[in-house]
């Protein structure tokens, strides 16, 4: 299976420190859980339109393209009021979030949280 995001890209964005891409991706990763948890916990069709472009963007920048497709799909469905089309997308954001975590943590959890000013 691919990787869930690209990590180069963040290189590419951020530099090489290794520390301060452990830094970008705790963040993204505390967004793409609260974002999942607010698509999935919400009936506001705007929330949930407003929220998905915000994880689309995210993804986006750090290369996580299934998880960007996904956001899009949900920001599309919302926009649209598609109430059954959200639901079915529910699992699949979930499994991308999962993706993203799993990748994710395999990398931030040893590498200590950089003091930022």
């Amino acid at each position: 299976m691919s990787k869930a995001y690209d990590r180069a890209k963040l290189a590419e964005l951020f530099g090489d420190d290794f520390r301060t891409l452990a830094d970008v991706e705790r963040e993204f990763l505390e967004t793409a859980r609260a974002a999942e948890r607010e698509i999935t916990g919400t009936d506001d069709l705007a929330a949930v339109a407003r929220v998905a472009h915000r994880l689309k963007g995210a993804s986006s920048m750090i290369g996580a393209a299934a998880l960007h497709q996904v956001a899009e799909r949900v920001e599309k469905a919302a926009n649209a009021a598609d109430w059954p089309g959200l639901r079915r997308l529910h699992g699949t954001l979930r499994k991308e979030v999962r993706r993203v975590a799993e990748q994710a943590e395999s990398v931030v959890t040893t590498v200590p949280v950089s003091s930022r000013a």
